[in-house]
């Protein structure tokens, strides 16, 4: 079926889906579990009556059930809560952002986890100024040496970038590398010594990776460190989109291992 096929089955429910900001508000407040009418009206603040009227539509259309409870979503309805959750989380991340995501190639961002983008909202962009140009990769570093876990792909060298890694290795840290072919050959070349060294610890693992890819990004045990090429070509030296939380922190363990099922692993030089 084509997708615009699809959209006229779909048309009715889509509409439905968020007729008005009661009914997609009830949605969200019921998203984690039953809730009293009371207690929707103190989150939403908006009188009873209207909520009800609403719930009567939505419990008309299999979506909400009266329980003991409260009131609660269906299996369908919980399906479309979660979808309407990650909407919105994806409209506001790509608002708070809009010229950073505008700017530049998301390509090596898989598709799956651009619709998870949503889970990127406790974020900031982390730009270079006249006065500190190297703003941005000082943070970097500064981050490198706390993280007790990194985990990090990279096709550009980063000025510090191995030295920071060398000294969280030696401190004890747990870090996975992923290089992509050309920057691997340009470390062997420079640093072989090092890395070899490296590689004698338990906690440091490097892989190669024969793609070229347009995201170089970090992961530790507090922030994921976003960066990205421009669309016109060329590695973004001065803007890092820089995220906390715990959902910021899987999305970018799950783009790690997007590329580690794709990469090589280095067990010796």
């Amino acid at each position: 079926m084509d997708t615009c096929n699809a959209y006229d089955l779909a048309e009715g429910k889509i509409k439905g889906f968020t007729r008005s900001s009661v009914r997609a508000k009830i949605f969200l407040c019921l998203k984690d579990g039953p809730i009293a009418v009371r207690h929707i009206e103190k989150l939403m603040g908006i009188r009873p009556s209207t909520i009800l009227h609403a719930i009567k539509d939505m419990i008309d259309d299999d979506l909400i059930a009266r329980t003991s409870d409260g009131y609660r979503l269906t299996n369908i309805g919980k399906i479309q809560a979660i979808l309407l959750n990650d909407l919105i989380n994806c409209i506001v991340a790509l608002d708070q952002h809009k010229d950073f995501w505008q700017s530049h190639d998301m390509s090596s961002i898989p598709t799956e986890l651009q619709k998870k983008i949503g889970m990127l909202t406790e974020s900031e962009v982390l730009k270079d100024d006249p006065v500190s140009i190297l703003r941005t990769h000082e943070h970097f570093k500064s981050e490198l040496k706390a993280a007790k876990v990194i985990y990090g792909v990279s096709p550009i060298i980063v000025p510090g970038y191995a030295e920071a890694i060398a000294s969280s290795v030696v401190q004890g840290a747990q870090v996975h590398l992923i290089l992509t072919k050309k920057i691997f050959d340009i470390v062997i070349k420079e640093n072989s010594d090092v890395l070899q060294h490296l590689l004698t610890f338990k906690g440091f693992k490097l892989f190669s990776i024969e793609e070229d890819i347009t995201v170089a990004f970090t992961v530790t045990d507090s922030i994921l460190s976003l960066g990205l090429f421009l669309n016109q070509g060329g590695y973004d030296v001065a803007n890092d989109l820089i995220c906390k939380g715990e959902q910021a922190l899987i999305w970018g363990k799950e783009l790690f291992d997007y590329y580690l099922c794709r990469s090589t692993p280095i067990y010796g030089i």
